[in-house]
């Protein structure tokens, strides 16, 4: 009788080895062929859960961000004012500028070029798939911090720009040695609150 399969676990053992090896020896110099021999798995066995390189990769940062999502959602709900919120949805930006966690900025930074690949279809999912939830989170947090009083009615045009901002100051961040993601981050963030509070 032929052994079955966890197909959800096979995918998880091949991301941890993944993860190990674009942490060691880096994203640019990552043979699939090599990781695919070393998983003494066929290039037919491999492809049926992966078929790009930069599907593997993207997995990889997906469960490797997941656990960054959980504890944000949480941090949302526990905090009181309308920074400690805005600050919770975006510490995922700060979470990789901690030194914490280098080996995961390090892949980030490896493979942001790839999310400018909008020609491909998979990255493109992907990347609508955050700003869905970036968009969707803020317009909760605006929402709530409305109907509280706290914040001006007409403050949700606003959450277009404090999005982008974020990511310009992330990228800035990975650009610039001495850039403090953190303090720019809280700056920016307490002068929209005061132009946006009743």
């Amino acid at each position: 009788m032929p052994k079955i399969v966890n197909s959800s676990e096979k995918i998880d053992f091949i991301c941890e080895k993944a993860y190990e090896e674009f942490i060691n020896n880096g994203v640019n110099n990552f043979s699939l062929n090599k990781f695919i021999e070393s998983l003494n798995m066929s290039k037919g066995q491999f492809y049926h859960y992966f078929k790009t390189k930069e599907e593997l990769i993207f997995e990889v940062i997906d469960k490797k961000s997941e656990k960054f999502f959980i504890d944000t959602e949480k941090e949302i709900k526990e905090a009181q004012t309308f920074s400690e919120k805005l600050l919770a949805l975006f510490s995922f930006y700060l979470v990789l500028s901690d030194p914490e966690n280098k080996s995961f900025d390090k892949l980030m930074k490896d493979t942001f070029y790839m999310y400018l690949n909008i020609e491909n279809e998979f990255i493109k999912q992907k990347n609508a798939e955050c700003y869905d939830y970036l968009f969707s989170a803020t317009n909760e947090i605006f929402d709530e911090m409305i109907a509280k009083g706290f914040l001006k009615e007409n403050a949700r045009k606003f959450i277009p720009s404090l999005i982008a901002t974020a990511d310009g100051m992330y990228l800035q961040s990975m650009i610039l040695e001495n850039y403090d993601l953190k303090k720019n981050l809280i700056d920016y963030i307490r002068m929209l609150e005061d132009l946006l509070k009743r």
